[in-house]
């Protein structure tokens, strides 16, 4: 009798205490302190591009850049690999200008959970797109965006009045804000 008392007792205690520290399905820990993000974690979701920092002389400010809008639109949904396990793994789709696309990336062996606001190295696989034909221009566009997606280096977040995704490219960085 003793016994299960004392069973019953440590399994509401157990029960109680990962309660109050927040290891639950639900991401906001209910004890008030905040909960691990990690950088995959925010790049998962949907992204606008804005242009190029230096080509387009974008200034980081964020209030601006609810407005900018490039010649072309262009947007970027990124999430994790079905085909994985591995949470540095993630695939990503979207559209740009005249055709949709789609790839992966992997982020690099020095990402750790808290260096989302630090650059982190990624490497891209092939991207596969459809065929369709546009303007000269649009499609200048699209192969410029596109060849940038490939041969990214580097990715960092910013966060503020808005979320910025910053892709380092060789001379130029694309700068993408997340949709909301």
């Amino acid at each position: 009798m003793k016994k299960n008392l004392y069973h019953t007792l440590a399994v509401t205690l157990l029960t109680a205490l990962v309660w109050a520290c927040g290891i639950t399905i639900d991401p906001t820990p209910l004890c008030g302190c905040s909960p691990v993000v990690t950088l995959p974690d925010i790049l998962v979701g949907k992204w606008n591009f804005v242009g190029y920092i230096k080509e387009d002389s974008l200034n980081i400010d964020q209030e601006k850049l609810k407005a900018s809008t490039p010649d072309f639109p262009a947007d970027l949904e990124l999430s994790f690999s079905k085909t994985s396990q591995n949470r540095k793994e993630l695939t990503f789709t979207g559209s740009s200008s005249v055709n949709t696309y789609n790839g992966g990336i992997t982020l690099g062996t020095g990402t750790t959970d808290s260096s989302w606001r630090a650059w982190t190295p990624i490497t891209s696989g092939a991207i596969a797109q459809t065929k369709m034909a546009g303007s000269n221009e649009a499609m200048a566009f699209e192969l410029k965006y596109l060849n940038g997606l490939s041969v990214g280096e580097k990715v960092k977040i910013e966060d503020g009045a808005n979320i910025l995704l910053r892709v380092k490219i060789p001379n130029d960085e694309m700068l993408f804000v997340r949709k909301r």
